[in-house]
């Protein structure tokens, strides 16, 4: 089987030395042998983008690349994806892309996405592997990094058999397939991941680089004491400044409705703290016991 990688980065990479690193765990695909294709964008080097030395073959074109693949991975982020399916359709009516292939993405917003591949009648699943390490906040590849992780995967209206075979690379990488609708998976990403990207940003603006950093007891002195807690949550505001911004442009709906969420809770927060100037004895119990709801919370449901 011919699979084609457009792109690599942290998850086609790690997706390449899950199947080529560790052959027992490509069961799924025992049946026939695995012949992994690359093309990377004109602008990325191999050794910036993933590792290409481990694939079979690096192609010179996307044309290249998809001839006689059955499975098309598309390892980039979400504002590049509609002009690679523009490619891709080129591809199919000349014959390169097999009108069984399956094109599949990995990229973390889906309803949009989706949307694009649909309109241009391709054979399209959308999927997203839930690591511990994102492509925002971007280190190596690595065999491991699916390893009992769940992977979101999102079928188009032409997907045909894809979900199947999406699953099939999903387990052959260690994941644990789920399947999803897109609107309920933005939904559930906005609240997990988007939004946590997008507050680590706020807090980075607020604090460091906002009006607030101007101030007598502002950044000036409080970089200096920044450690543990400050790098814990400006960890996503570290990472890749295209994958974070096409992730909240993709998915703004749905972030919008879990920052409103977010705005009441401030407001919440505001008024707790209000009382504590007043009164710290009693703003101190109060604080304690929605500190210990959100802990008791965390260790029940993770």
């Amino acid at each position: 089987m011919r699979i084609a990688l457009l792109g690599l980065g942290l998850i086609g990479g790690s997706i390449v030395r899950a199947l080529k690193e560790d052959p027992a765990r490509a069961g799924a695909f025992a049946d026939t042998p695995l012949t992994l294709v690359a093309w990377l964008p004109s602008d990325v080097t191999a050794k910036s983008d993933g590792d290409a030395s481990s694939v079979d073959q690096v192609a010179r074109t996307i044309a290249e690349a998809v001839d006689g693949a059955s499975l098309v991975v598309l390892c980039m982020p979400a504002m590049a994806i509609p002009a690679v399916l523009d490619e891709l359709v080129i591809c199919r009516r000349s014959g390169r892309l097999l009108e069984s292939a399956v094109i599949m993405d990995v990229a973390s917003t889906k309803r949009w996405i989706i949307a694009e591949a649909s309109k241009r009648g391709l054979r399209f699943c959308g999927s997203h592997p839930m690591t511990a390490v994102t492509e925002i906040a971007a280190s190596e590849p690595d065999a491991g990094l699916f390893v009992g992780s769940p992977w979101v995967i999102v079928p188009g209206p032409h997907a045909g058999g894809g979900p199947a075979l999406v699953e099939r690379l999903a387990t052959s990488c260690g994941a644990r397939p789920i399947m999803m609708e897109a609107e309920l998976y933005d939904a559930a990403v906005a609240a997990v991941s988007h939004l946590p990207l997008l507050l680590s940003v706020a807090l980075v603006e607020a604090i460091a680089t906002g009006l607030g950093s101007d101030d007598a007891d502002g950044w000036g002195v409080s970089h200096l004491l920044a450690s543990g807690a400050w790098d814990a949550v400006t960890k996503l505001a570290r990472g890749s400044d295209q994958v974070g911004a096409d992730i909240l442009a993709t998915n703004a709906r749905e972030v919008r409705r879990k920052l409103t969420a977010m705005r009441l809770e401030l407001e919440r927060w505001d008024a707790r703290l209000i009382a504590a100037e007043n009164d710290p004895a009693a703003g101190s119990r109060d604080i304690q016991s929605r500190l210990n709801l959100a802990r008791t919370y965390l260790e029940e449901h993770g």
